[in-house]
């Protein structure tokens, strides 16, 4: 009865096996202290022979470099996952591109002063359809360069030029809406400028218009 008194914890059946687990756990290294061998002889020789093994022949295991440390790669996003600005502003670059081939044809057709202002209207188009490409490229990391499409009809030139002055005039006020809609400052800036672009264009129309 006195030698069960005497033994330390984990030494009695059940309790014994719950203990050196507990210990394994805590304590994975021999200790001189330990109440029990932690790792026979026979375990003891074959963690040995993998470590010399380790060091021969095994490949040493390549670091993994932290995800924060990694180069991020730009990842094209199609219109419809960056967002309501990516559909918006495709839909602005296909117009300036139809814009500026119905300009430049037309300025074609007008002679003298009035077809080289219209060829300005058309340089402006142009480089409106390049700012949105490039502000949609940012944003979805996509190169967006639609064919453009010719805006001309059997019409005469001047009724052309009315309809023209009355799209200039919608553009304007489409690219305030849109101001007024992202939340992307840089957007609203670029939108508000080019509404100015827009509303100028007009002015040029109705000029050429007025000195027919």
């Amino acid at each position: 009865m006195s030698e069960q008194n005497n033994l330390g914890p984990g030494q009695c059946g059940a309790d014994r096996e719950v203990f050196e687990r507990v210990w394994r756990r805590v304590m994975p290294e021999d200790r001189p202290d330990c109440p029990f061998t932690l790792y026979s002889e026979e375990e003891k020789e074959q963690a040995a022979v993998q470590t010399m093994e380790g060091q021969k022949g095994t490949p040493v295991p390549v670091s993994v470099q932290p995800a924060e440390e990694r180069k991020t790669e730009l990842v094209p996003v199609p219109a419809e996952q960056s967002g309501g600005d990516g559909a918006v502003l495709q839909a602005f670059i296909a117009d300036e591109l139809s814009d500026w081939r119905t300009y430049q044809t037309l300025a074609r057709r007008i002679p003298g002063g009035n077809g080289r202002a219209l060829m300005g209207v058309a340089a402006d188009e142009r480089r409106h359809a390049g700012r949105l490409s490039a502000a949609y490229f940012l944003l979805s990391g996509v190169k967006f360069w639609p064919p453009a499409e010719l805006e001309l009809t059997k019409e005469g030139w001047m009724a052309l030029l009315r309809r023209r002055y009355w799209a200039e005039r919608k553009g304007a006020e489409a690219y305030r809406t849109a101001a007024g809609r992202t939340g992307d400052s840089a957007l609203r800036e670029l939108y508000l400028e080019l509404a100015g672009d827009e509303e100028a264009h007009a002015g040029v129309i109705r000029g050429i218009l007025e000195r027919m």
